[in-house]
């Protein structure tokens, strides 16, 4: 293993994610109509639209689902959360029907939000396509941006720029106890300053090849 696949292995111990979140491996126990609800879910925030209440419904029950039943799977899976009181989704694993920070420009059409770093740095692989992250150093505000084209290249501004991955080590769903803490920062320095100053919190501080490493690890070929 080499120095920068075992950085990439003890982010994804701190912050919770393991192997059966990777890759295709996230849908292994879900039926054939309920990967599908997944994947139309993931694709309809890909298209710049987060899906309402009705119409997850109306696509659970088209594939022969029951929609209370299909969505209590895929909370139990932590793959997607929905709004206790209004059905409305908030997190679909690497979308956040929330505003986060992370924003990804894909290709020339649509901006979403990402859940976190990883996530924000797993869209590009997942979908196929270039992207261009957007979001803030959450210490001192400096803007990051990093652009991934899969296969091509990845460029990132400033140059110095770093990911801390880690959690709270609390149990729950990762969009609660590791999402708000896998960051952007403007340098190394300051994302080990953060670990340092947030002794709640454990993890690692990775460059932004390992960070797009990781997030190939965990989303790449999941729509395919």
């Amino acid at each position: 293993m080499s120095a920068a696949t075992d950085r990439v292995a003890q982010a994804f111990e701190a912050a919770g994610i393991p192997a059966e979140r990777w890759g295709k491996a996230r849908l292994a126990r879900l039926s054939e109509a309920e990967r599908e609800l997944y994947r139309w879910i993931l694709r309809s925030f890909a298209d710049g639209r987060v899906p309402d209440a009705a119409a997850t419904r109306e696509t659970a029950s088209r594939l022969g689902l029951d929609p209370g039943d299909a969505f209590d799977k895929l909370a139990r899976e932590d793959l997607v959360h929905r709004d206790a009181s209004t059905g409305e989704i908030v997190v679909a694993y690497p979308f956040s029907g929330r505003p986060t920070g992370h924003r990804v420009r894909i290709g020339p059409r649509n901006e979403v939000d990402a859940m976190c770093a990883i996530d924000a740095l797993g869209i590009p692989f997942m979908l196929g396509e270039a992207t261009e992250v957007v979001s803030r150093d959450p210490l001192t505000g400096e803007e990051v941006r990093i652009w991934v084209d899969p296969g091509r290249a990845v460029r990132w501004q400033p140059e110095g720029a770093a990911v801390f991955a880690g959690s709270d080590r609390c149990g729950g769903p990762a969009s609660a106890v590791c999402c708000a803490f896998v960051n952007f920062f403007a340098s190394r320095e300051n994302a080990e300053r953060y670990l340092r100053e947030t002794p709640a919190v454990g993890g690692e501080v990775l460059s932004i090849p390992e960070t797009v490493e990781a997030g190939r690890i965990v989303f790449g070929g999941l729509l395919r």
